[in-house]
């Protein structure tokens, strides 16, 4: 990050806070907040199952170089209605929030590319999550009296990379043209270059502007192709 910023405008994108807390890493950022404010304001223990300190380097270097931390995630209680009801359960401007192009978003989610996305990463984690017993609860701990069926699951799995990319991709467009947003997302929603990437690439407008590295992948979770110079990583 220090690099980079060394180089070209950089902003942080955080899969671990949700849209709701982008004030708190503002205020962070400010110098208004302490660490502890900080992981309290973003309700951080109930919301994100990774320790927080494991994140303090890269909050501190933020903090100290005043770059910007972007808040990516859906909000829990929205990620939680489309779980239980699908993308029906939230309303227009909700929806809108985390998905600005809703024609862009169906052409992203019929591509032959998604589809292999969707078999290889988002089954897969569905069949884990029925295995482990955990698909009678959403995400922010509401019963459900069945299992989350899987178009629900998928539907949040989309919103989910919906969120971050939108999130990501507003940044850019507001910014210098050479600047750069580093994203700190999961491998499940980057795997094979689907989900964060092509929905970021699609509201870019170039699939050059986008590259996904990978820590510590097995061969099947990836997929090369040499982008050249990117606008997000």
């Amino acid at each position: 990050i220090r690099e980079l910023a060394a180089r070209r405008p950089v902003a942080v994108g955080m899969e671990a806070v949700q849209r709701q807390f982008q004030p708190a890493l503002d205020a962070y950022v400010r110098g208004d907040l302490s660490e502890a404010e900080l992981e309290a304001r973003t309700d951080w223990k109930t919301r994100w199952s990774w320790p927080f300190d494991r994140y303090l380097p890269v909050f501190r270097t933020c903090r100290e170089l005043r770059l910007p931390l972007l808040a990516l995630n859906v909000d829990s209680e929205d990620l939680s209605r489309v779980e239980r009801e699908g993308l029906p359960g939230l309303d227009r401007a909700a929806l809108r929030r985390y998905v600005p192009d809703p024609k862009g978003f169906a052409t992203s989610s019929s591509t032959q590319a998604f589809r292999a996305y969707a078999d290889q990463v988002i089954k897969p984690s569905y069949d884990m999550h029925r295995e482990m017993g955990i698909l009678r609860m959403t995400v922010s701990g509401q019963v459900l009296e069945e299992d989350m069926t899987y178009r629900n699951f998928l539907s949040g799995r989309l919103l989910w990379d919906s969120a971050m990319a939108s999130a990501s991709a507003a940044w850019l467009q507001g910014a210098a043209p050479d600047a750069l947003i580093v994203g700190l997302i999961g491998s499940d929603h980057v795997k094979f270059g689907c989900g964060v990437p092509a929905r970021c690439a699609q509201a870019l407008g170039s699939a050059s502007a986008v590259r996904a590295i990978m820590l510590n992948p097995r061969p099947r979770d990836t997929h090369f192709e040499d982008y050249g110079e990117a606008d997000v990583l």
